[in-house]
């Protein structure tokens, strides 16, 4: 598949070891900054605060609820990438009061240049795709932070209904989480591209001339959403992904390996400064 272009939307990242005596006085200096009360929370992360300036948000997270009682804690962030350069004042004096920079997740998207309508997208895992205003996705709403997670949708009419912004052509949206089983080294990120070729399956249909009438119908029905992927049969589904390799098909872990880099080389360098490309 041609034209695929790949972009991270939204990133979170761990400081380790960020002493209290640090914490304390900096989340005073952001209430009264920007104006941020700061949220408390049984679950999760005890310490909440969230960040807008204009376009901009930055979501600070610290202290886990279920590890014992310390003077140094894990410090977690999240926004998007683009965001990370407007706060890179406030992310420089954590990043010089914790120990190590890790990796937790990031949503890697796929902007392909054909209209939703013409693809095929199918879970290779079991996870039911189903499709909800236009949109479709993978698991529940509840499991938006789960690794593989996906939505796809029309970035196209996004962009217009949103943003005001007009494209010229086409663009769909195939947007996955990307959680590693362990928390990755920032300054070692870019050794590790995501892998999805055995999560999904994303063909254009150029040709129904290979399927049955009872294969177009199905395939008709997971596309426009009338259909969700559990009412189709796992033999349905293996032939569709057999028959449709003759069509253009995304690729993944290939469109990863070779854009990878470029994607991440901004968040390496803004939150760790150092990027290291030796295994």
């Amino acid at each position: 598949m041609k034209g695929v272009k790949l972009s991270i939307d939204r990133i979170v990242v761990d400081f380790t070891d960020v002493f209290w005596e640090f914490f304390n006085p900096f989340q005073q200096r952001i209430r009264e900054c920007y104006s941020s009360p700061i949220c408390v929370r049984e679950k999760g992360f005890k310490y909440h605060l969230h960040i807008r300036d204009d376009s901009h948000y930055l979501h600070i997270s610290y202290q886990l609820c279920f590890v014992k009682k310390s003077r140094k804690n894990t410090m977690r962030i999240e926004c998007h990438p683009e965001s990370l350069v407007h706060f890179n004042s406030l992310l420089s004096q954590i990043a010089d009061h914790a120990k190590e920079i890790l990796f937790v997740r990031c949503d890697v998207a796929f902007d392909i240049p054909i209209h939703i309508s013409k693809l095929l997208t199918l879970s290779l895992t079991g996870r039911n795709m189903h499709s909800w205003m236009g949109t479709r996705y993978s698991n529940k709403r509840h499991q938006r932070q789960v690794a593989g997670y996906c939505r796809v949708y029309n970035k196209k009419n996004q962009l217009l209904q949103r943003y005001g912004k007009e494209i010229k052509g086409e663009l769909t949206r195939f947007e996955i989480v990307y959680a590693p089983n362990e928390k990755i080294p920032l300054n070692a990120l870019v050794q590790f591209p995501p892998e999805f070729n055995r999560l999904y399956f994303c063909a254009e249909l150029t040709t129904t001339e290979q399927f049955k009438p009872k294969e177009m119908e199905r395939i008709q029905g997971l596309m426009s959403g009338e259909l969700e992927q559990k009412q189709v049969t796992g033999y349905y589904r293996r032939s569709f992904v057999k028959k449709l390799q003759a069509c253009p098909t995304l690729d993944f872990d290939q469109e990863a390996c070779r854009q990878w880099k470029d994607a991440i080389t901004i968040p390496c360098a803004v939150l760790g400064g150092v990027i290291s490309h030796v295994a």
